[in-house]
């Protein structure tokens, strides 16, 4: 029996001999304070508007959502359009085959709650900052959910999905609480999202954008002990009620793209020219500082991924210098490269310039146009596996490092080599790898290991350096960790700006 199991039976004794499975006292608050939040107004890309190419998919998405409303999908998305806690419980009660409520299952139902809440925390941030209008609005029509409400809609900001994002961290959450079911718990957080694309709530964008916000929730959710703790009340519950031990539930190996995700669009689907759409209008980008950028990131080495972070982060991180950190890159990397194997044999596509028989951006050898599958992309999956990885690592690096993660994978769009739906769907499989990774034991070794080591090396880089470098650059506002803001902060906590120390509330 490992450490972990035996942990996971003395604290289900512990429980059962106190009675506290039954009546723990609730605590309901997020897992993150204000400053621990990762700022999704710094890592998101900004939402598109009508005149933008990227739109093109967002417009086909919701034409394909309305065609399904009168089906028995339709029916689903619009009974999904409920938010929060009471749609989470039904769902889910059906799937694990127990009655998740307060009162029956007080573990799993604040483990649930507050990791909803973890992920809602991030969306509001992009949310309050950037209004976008949600489709009824731009197309005229009135709410369709039978639980939406055009007063409570119409007001508040299309992007991210407030319903997606929570929706996505209960997933994440139980799939790492019974990680022998993460496809069909995955599949059914990716489901309710994509449900308020049907009903006109949001965009697809929308939806895509919170998943992001939820993943990063995640990862930095893990740097807080009582998320560790509550992972393993709720486990023990649900085992004890299911009459379960803990090899019941092990993992069955990486998550499985085809039982989570859609098939990639077809030449048929009316969302494939959104994906040809963005093809054209980013090769203009080739030229550019960014087109360098991309084709400087088709390199796909562990050199060049630690390169690119070690860039965000306010001390250096390489394998001499931070070998824990590497190890950490290094064991993220060959994770997500033998799952995306797997992945990118579901169903084999080429890449965008070998359809529209274009000539490669850049040279690259043969094989790469005739026998390497597109979908998902792999580039994507690293990009953000990895910063999530680190963001859990260093977490006063989180924003710099997840927007790092996120243009890696966009590159590929710039390049030629990837779709956007691509590069998301890479990204998602990514977050749901990252669920798999923590249920391993040798994972969460090297993980502690390199947040001791961050800790070690970040004391010989004090506040007082980054005051100078304030003053250096007296214009620019700095996290006390040393990351420089795009401008004035918005998030409640202490700053750097013009050589002193600022409190924001």
């Amino acid at each position: 029996m490992t450490l972990k199991k035996i942990y996971l039976s003395l604290l289900l004794v512990a429980a059962l001999f106190t009675g506290s499975i039954g009546a723990q006292a609730s605590d309901y608050s997020s897992y993150l304070s204000d400053d621990q939040v990762p700022n999704s107004a710094v890592f998101l890309p900004l939402p598109s508007d009508s005149a933008d190419a990227a739109f093109v998919g967002d417009y086909a998405r919701w034409v394909w959502g309305k065609s399904l409303r009168p089906t028995a999908r339709g029916q689903q998305a619009s009974w999904e359009s409920k938010f929060g806690m009471p749609r989470m419980c039904t769902i889910y009660s059906a799937l694990l085959g127990i009655d998740i409520n307060a009162d029956n299952t007080p573990a799993i139902y604040q483990f649930m709650y507050r990791s909803g809440h973890t992920g809602g925390s991030v969306v509001g941030i992009m949310k309050r900052q950037h209004f976008r209008k949600r489709p009824f609005l731009l197309m005229n029509e009135d709410v369709w959910g039978e639980f939406d409400h055009y007063s409570d809609l119409a007001p508040g900001s299309a992007y991210p999905s407030s319903h997606t994002g929570f929706a996505w961290s209960v997933a994440m959450a139980l799939a790492e609480m019974v990680p022998a079911l993460q496809d069909t718990i995955l599949r059914r957080g990716y489901e309710y999202g994509i449900s308020r694309v049907i009903v006109g709530a949001h965009w697809q964008s929308d939806v895509d954008a919170a998943i992001m916000c939820s993943s990063a929730a995640f990862c930095c959710a893990h740097n807080n002990e009582q998320y560790a703790t509550d992972l393993a009340a709720a486990r023990s519950e649900y085992l004890h009620l299911k009459g379960l031990s803990e090899s019941d539930i092990e993992s069955l190996g990486y998550p499985k793209i085809e039982k989570i995700l859609d098939p990639p669009y077809s030449k048929d689907d009316m969302a494939y020219m959104g994906d040809v759409a963005q093809y054209w209008s980013t090769k203009a980008l080739r030229n550019g500082e960014r087109g360098s950028q991309a084709e400087d990131d088709e390199d796909i080495t562990s050199d060049y991924l630690l390169s690119i972070f070690s860039q965000c982060t306010t001390v250096p991180i390489s394998a001499t210098e931070t070998p824990a950190i590497s190890m950490l890159v290094n064991l993220t990397e060959l994770a997500l490269n033998t799952m995306c194997k797997t992945s990118k044999n579901a169903w084999p596509i080429k890449r965008p310039y070998v359809q529209m028989g274009e000539p490669i951006a850049r040279y690259s050898p043969q094989w790469y146009a005739s026998n390497d599958n597109a979908y998902p992309s792999q580039h994507a999956m690293l990009g953000w596996g990895i910063a999530m990885a680190l963001a859990e690592a260093i977490p006063g690096c989180q924003d710099a490092l997840l927007k790092r993660g996120l243009d890696y994978g966009y590159s590929r769009v710039i390049t030629g080599y990837s779709y956007p739906s691509y590069v998301e769907a890479g990204r998602i499989m990514a977050s749901c790898a990252m669920i798999n990774l923590h249920n391993s034991e040798p994972y969460n070794s090297v993980m502690q290991n390199a947040k001791a080591e961050w800790e070690e090396v970040s004391k010989q880089h004090s506040v007082e350096s980054i005051i100078a470098r304030s003053s250096l650059n007296p214009t620019a506002w700095y996290t006390l960790a040393g990351i420089v803001l795009p401008s004035q902060p918005t998030i409640a906590g202490i700053y750097i700006h013009n050589g002193k120390k600022i409190a924001i509330k």
